[in-house]
């Protein structure tokens, strides 16, 4: 299972049980500093190169790299993600250019992102 949760300062990528297995992660947090953008979609470049976790058909879970750097991607449902386009956000060495997660309601998981990136720009 799935979920993600808006905390003050951070996004957070929660994923437990058989999701964490195949993600070989179980928690992201992604402060709000670190977005750049947040799409209702998927929008991860076309070719990523499978580093860790699991990829069978549809079902996408773990790191993934491409020629512009690291993705996290956590999905069975290809439309039912979001994306969120990172910058300067670090997990460990590794800089990571999106994370692209399956939610349940990805306009209204993307529109109460956006409000809160837009309340931490002012």
């Amino acid at each position: 299972m799935r979920r993600v949760e808006l905390e003050a300062n951070t996004v957070e990528i929660i994923l437990t049980g058989l999701t964490m297995l195949e993600a070989l992660q179980g928690r992201i947090s992604i402060p709000y500093a670190n977005i750049r953008r947040v799409f209702p979609e998927l929008r991860v470049p076309p070719n990523l190169l499978h580093a860790g976790g699991t990829a069978i058909g549809r079902i996408q879970e773990g790191h993934y790299i491409g020629d512009d750097g690291w993705y996290f991607l956590s999905y069975e449902n290809p439309s039912q993600v979001i994306t969120l386009e990172l910058e300067d956000f670090y997990l460990g060495r590794q800089r990571y250019r999106a994370a692209a997660v399956e939610v349940m309601d990805p306009q209204t998981v993307s529109e109460s992102i956006s409000r809160r990136l837009i309340q931490e720009r002012e």
